[in-house]
């Protein structure tokens, strides 16, 4: 907001009797008692330098609805009495404070809707829930809390339930079914005591609108991805990562359905990992037992059952695996032909995209094999050492829905093996939706083209990069 609108409306709402604001003056010292009108209404305090609130201090504010407190980073303490007469209250964020303990008074507070208490690091406790039945909203997300607040079976109506934090040990079973308005869930299963509990979460997929799930066991994973049938909620993100929980909500991803591996085995023999059959985004960082897609498909008496697999893949992204040789085999194929976006980033073993298997295929491509990628809009190569084409001998790659290429520290590429569509004279043309090409000027020069004046035809299109 601009400063003399921002001052503005700080003027006009300060003015009035139904609100306090003073957000972001970076105050001291909190607003006395006398600060505290009867009929306020709305009350923001957000970002500001408080490291507690008076000991004496319970403001007689009967229709108080809104109470904003977050990111006041110094705040360590708040007095039991504090909320005791706040009895109209609906929401309350404490988000990013340095409280180790919210007040019993809360418990109290039977017209709260929302409590906000996300990347609350040292909040160890919370107390009871079990009258708070108006509760829709309650955020614990990273919180150092290791059981679920006693009496949260008792909160029908909630419909948003953030609970990653990685201190969690103990969430009773029985729990999440008697919640039966929940619409998002977000859960961390980084204890074996909780193993039940992603059973339970798995059950609630079809009628939840999102899930996201933080697993640090391909165990727990795999449990969950089984109890669901393979197929999980309208709306999921699955993270299996030995690096500790991620702070990304889904609304901040591509797609509906993403699954998530960072530094962590997941081809062990005796239990391969087990993808959801609707996946739609598959993003590996830091998977070091991984020569390719193919290593994690779907097997049935130790034979690849591609007709398992996700056919609605888009999102298909490799970081930093450091064993990853190619992206798939041309049997992939036809499970891929939804892909609309494909990165690789810092894979220092990979030469090629797609793989040829045997020497059957290997005879077929002799004759230029044509790779169709009908939907694919991106692709996006960053640092591959080794990478020299997208398919080894003459296979070919037909997209003529690209729009984006972008080619940083490849020094090794020889082709990019694209077929450009015709012209009724026979001539190439780019792609129609193509709109630029990232890449370095001399590796581009040197690049090898299968049709003739195919790299005159794109050149227009060309925004040559430094490294």
């Amino acid at each position: 907001m601009h400063d003399v609108i921002r001052d503005m409306a700080l003027r006009i709402t300060s003015e009035s009797p139904l609100f306090m604001v003073k957000a972001r003056e970076r105050l001291r010292e909190f607003p006395g008692q006398q600060e505290w009108k009867a009929n306020l209404e709305r009350v923001s305090l957000m970002e500001n330098d408080f490291e507690e609130i008076p000991s004496n201090m319970s403001p007689h504010c009967g229709i108080l609805s809104t109470l904003l407190l977050q990111c006041n980073e110094h705040l360590q303490r708040i007095p039991e009495c504090f909320f005791v007469h706040m009895h109209g209250l609906k929401v309350l964020n404490l988000s990013r404070t340095n409280i180790e303990v919210l007040p019993s008074s809360v418990s109290d507070l039977m017209n709260l809707r929302s409590l906000l208490l996300r990347w609350c690091e040292n909040l160890e406790r919370v107390p009871s829930l079990a009258k708070l039945l108006a509760l829709q909203y309650l955020d614990l997300e990273v919180t150092s809390i290791e059981e679920v607040p006693e009496g949260m079976e008792m909160l029908e109506n909630l419909s948003h339930l953030y609970l990653s934090s990685p201190p969690l040990k103990k969430f009773p079973t029985g729990i999440l079914p008697r919640l039966r308005n929940l619409y998002k869930l977000k859960l961390s299963f980084g204890n074996e005591g909780l193993r039940e509990t992603v059973e339970e979460a798995a059950r609630l997929s079809d009628r939840l609108d999102t899930f996201e799930g933080h697993f640090s066991t391909l165990k727990d994973f795999n449990i969950y991805v089984k109890s669901t049938d393979g197929r999980g909620s309208k709306n999921y993100c699955l993270l299996l990562s030995t690096y500790g929980m991620g702070g990304f909500l889904i609304t901040d991803l591509k797609v509906d359905k993403s699954v998530f591996l960072e530094g962590c085995k997941i081809c062990e023999r005796e239990e391969p990992i087990v993808l959801p059959e609707d996946v739609q985004c598959l993003d590996m960082y830091w998977v070091d037992d991984v020569a390719s897609l193919n290593d994690v498909l779907p097997r049935e008496q130790g034979l690849v059952n591609i007709g398992k697999f996700s056919h609605d893949l888009k999102v298909l992204s490799f970081g930093r695996c450091p064993n990853l040789k190619s992206l798939f085999s041309l049997r992939l194929l036809p499970a891929l032909q939804n892909l609309e976006d494909l990165e690789v980033i810092e894979c220092d073993s990979i030469e090629e995209i797609v793989a040829v298997e045997d020497e059957e295929t290997e005879k077929e491509l002799a004759t230029n094999t044509i790779i169709t990628l009908p939907r694919l809009k991106k692709l996006h190569f960053y640092n591959l050492r080794e990478f020299k084409s997208f398919c080894s001998n003459n296979g070919v790659l037909v997209c003529n829905s690209l729009q984006e290429i972008e080619v940083r520290g490849c020094p090794k590429l020889k082709r990019l093996s694209l077929s450009l569509p015709l012209l009724d004279n026979g001539q190439p043309s780019p792609p129609p939706a193509l709109k630029v090409i990232e890449i370095k000027k001399e590796l581009w020069e040197s690049l090898e083209w299968d049709q003739p004046n195919a790299k005159d035809v794109l050149n227009p299109y060309c925004k040559f990069v430094v490294l």
